[in-house]
């Protein structure tokens, strides 16, 4: 038997732990992380089967270990690839266990040939029991050390993570859910593209097989880091499965010379036996309590606009003072201008860099839009791009050698959107930048910031070579700094759309723009993807015209409003342009999402059907007084599938009063049988036990079409 070290976490009824085998030669390893049904106590006795001889195996086969070496017969991926010119580190462990004031694990291994030394902090968020877990590496020795690769985490998962759900996409059509199961297999993910992409964004579920809403295993896979990267999962010859994350390098990416010290970003593991449900409501409390800045956030999100639909570049002080009064007629809180007001930028090939008004379109500057929006009561932010460059701009002919250029002689550079890369891992140009912004937020009255990344990487950087390491380094220091110095500005991290929305960015930023694409029917299926990942208040979510500039396809107001309150809840449209009929229902539809929002954004979350035709959201306020329901019909692959869906979160010892959430659906719509529907309108009360277990029953005619339910306490039963 081994004695173990053991840490709890998370609640009476679906507790987590971590078991540590501690003790060389095997140690230190992780010998279990996952749902947890012994005791809360810090030691376990554990008794592990002898491994068993097999063929062509080792005869001593090689324990997985925090950090398996390449050369010692390990049969899985290495948790660490790296060499000196005279030596391959070999790691023994040195303090195999230090207990610092967050009661974090500390595990330190050494390499006394090439005085290399290995850190592995393991720290619990007990409140969950999601493990953090963050791996640093030490070059003590004289020579210099190459790294290939270092894996943040090296885990071995429980049995049931047979399958893994992550998402695939691209612009306009991000996070389309894929379930895979590896079997005797590995599962590999990699992203080469100098962002966390809309591709394969640096996070996964791994599963049991049927999983549901409410019941089976599942744990969440976040690596906090925006820039390339690799996660897999594999199955070792004796059965383990083992999830690794890391960045990926470059060759010859990352040398540390004598006394460097690299750090790999932290990879969150968010564990629950609660189904998709549980896992998400754990998900959501971590993001929001350990990694979204505390800034700003303890309020309600603001309704905003912002007018890249409305006025595309063409940027007419008069006509922008016109959409914002109407906005705030309209109960819009936040008024964001958006590409075009920086000077020569009439459309997207030129004026990129150049960071100053223009004094054409604005002789008087900002200003004059900035009091008037400001009088209005409502705040004002402002898009920026800091990280790209067009060639026709004065900054790109002044400083042509910060253009991160192509690798090698007589090789063509490569544009995206016409747009090239400002060299970031050049300090001058990170100075530059931070120069420029902190200009324009100590000059304006500015609280927001949409600060977008319109392409992927290419090209040879100063430093570091082809990789992309620095450049991600040097973003996420620079919105460090920025935030320190402007605390009171928010930031959204937008890579056109949802191509840098991964923890990374959120430890740094307010709110994600998760798709380029209003297109309402598109968005709810892309806010369905990123909800298991993000806390809906972060997650942006807007309301565009009738006929979406994408797709082409026309869809109704309240249909496009329902698909509002999966998030944080915005315009993008051109409001002086709507008939008084459209003006008065546009403003109750955000009356009723501002008086909702603090549920919404606070709730419990409930998906409890997500078919091919329908997405129904359940979110009931954490004292179970009020929920709201949104039914969405998307499509009509099944003509007349009916759904039934509980209400699972609701007390099932009171009695609630359900009701058509007004404004009341247009009955020439006919989202519902509305004759039938009549006392929905007034209300119907049901007790909560009905309401959780059995639920309600709804059959929506048509597609793109949303029903809206609100659900009060009257009394306990």
């Amino acid at each position: 038997m081994t004695a173990a070290r053991i840490l709890t976490g998370g609640t009476p009824d679906d507790p987590v732990a971590l078991v540590l085998d501690p003790a060389p030669p095997r140690g230190p390893r992780i010998l279990w992380f996952g749902d947890w049904d012994g005791p809360p106590g810090d030691r376990v006795e554990t008794a592990p089967l002898p491994a068993q001889r097999w063929g062509a195996r080792l005869d001593d086969p090689v324990a997985l270990t925090l950090v398996p070496a390449t050369g010692t017969g390990h049969p899985g991926p290495p948790g660490l690839e790296c060499r000196t010119a005279s030596a391959n580190p070999a790691f023994v462990p040195d303090h195999v266990e230090h207990r610092g004031e967050s009661g974090a694990w500390v595990i330190e291994q050494s390499d006394a040939v090439s005085a290399v030394r290995v850190l592995t902090r393991l720290e619990m968020d007990r409140p969950t029991g999601a493990l953090c877990v963050t791996t640093r590496i030490h070059n003590d020795g004289p020579e210099a050390l190459w790294v290939d690769w270092l894996a943040a985490v090296t885990l071995p998962v429980p049995d049931w993570c047979e399958e893994v759900e992550h998402v695939a996409g691209d612009w306009c059509g991000e996070f389309r859910r894929q379930r895979t199961r590896p079997g005797e297999g590995s599962w590999l993910q990699e992203v080469r593209e100098g962002r966390s992409s809309h591709r394969s964004p640096p996070h996964c579920i791994l599963l049991e097989p049927g999983l549901r809403p409410r019941s089976g295993r599942a744990m969440a896979v976040e690596f906090a880091w925006s820039g390339d990267h690799r996660l897999r999962l594999d199955r070792l010859p004796d059965g383990t499965r083992v999830l690794q994350a890391g960045i990926l390098l470059a060759p010859g990416e990352l040398v540390l010379e004598p006394g460097a010290v690299h750090e790999a970003p932290p990879v969150w593991l968010v564990c629950s036996r609660r189904g998709r449900d549980g896992l998400v409501a754990r998900t959501h409390d971590v993001c929001r309590r350990r990694i979204l800045p505390a800034s700003g956030l303890r309020r309600p999100r603001p309704v905003h606009l912002n007018t890249w639909e409305a006025v595309w570049f063409d940027q007419e002080p008069e006509r922008l003072i016109r959409l914002a009064e109407t906005a705030a007629e309209l109960g819009v809180e936040r008024f964001v201008l958006d590409d075009g007001w920086f000077r020569g930028r009439i459309d997207d090939r030129r004026a990129l860099g150049d960071w100053e008004v223009d004094p054409v379109r604005w002789p008087e500057g900002l200003d004059p839009l900035i009091d008037r929006v400001r009088s209005l009561g409502m705040e004002f932010g402002l898009w920026v791009e800091p990280e790209m460059i067009n060639d026709d701009s004065d900054l790109a002919r002044a400083r042509p050698e910060w253009i991160r250029g192509p690798a090698g002689a007589g090789r063509v550079p490569r544009t995206g959107r016409n747009q090239r890369v400002l060299d970031l891992s050049r300090p001058e140009v990170v100075e530059h930048l931070y120069a420029v912004l902190d200009r324009l937020l100590c000059r304006y009255d500015i609280g927001y910031l949409k600060w977008d990344h319109n392409r992927t990487l290419t090209g040879q950087a100063a430093a570091g070579g082809p990789g992309h390491l620095r450049q991600t380094l040097a973003v996420h220091a620079l919105l460090d700094r920025l935030r320190a110095r402007h605390p009171r500005v928010e930031i959204e991290t937008c890579a056109s759309g949802g191509g840098r929305a991964d923890w990374g960015m959120l430890a740094r930023t307010h709110r994600v723009w998760t798709s380029d694409c209003n297109d309402p029917v598109t968005r709810a299926r892309i806010m369905a993807g990123v909800g298991p990942h993000l806390p809906p208040e972060v997650a942006g979510v807007h309301l565009g015209p009738e006929q979406a500039w994408l797709t082409g396809r026309i869809t109704g107001l309240d249909f496009r409003a329902a698909v509002g309150l999966l998030g944080a809840f915005g315009l993008e449209l051109d409001p002086t342009t709507l008939a008084t009929e459209e003006h008065d229902r546009l403003k109750a539809l955000v009356a009723r999402y501002r008086r909702w929002r603090a549920v919404l954004h606070g709730g419990l979350q409930a998906t409890p059907v997500d078919d091919e035709d329908h997405l129904v959201r359940v979110v009931t306020a954490a004292d179970r007084e009020q929920a709201l329901v949104v039914v969405l019909r998307l499509d009509d692959r099944v003509p007349g599938h009916g759904i039934r869906f509980p209400l699972a979160d609701l007390d099932p010892s009171a009695r609630y009063r359900l009701r058509l959430s007004p404004p009341l659906p247009d009955p020439e719509l006919r989202p519902v049988d509305l004759a039938a529907m009549r006392p929905w309108i007034d209300g119907v009360e049901a007790d909560g036990a009905w309401l959780a277990s059995v639920g309600l029953t709804l059959q929506l005619p048509a597609p793109q079409r949303a029903v809206v339910l609100e659900v009060e306490r009257v009394s306990s039963c």
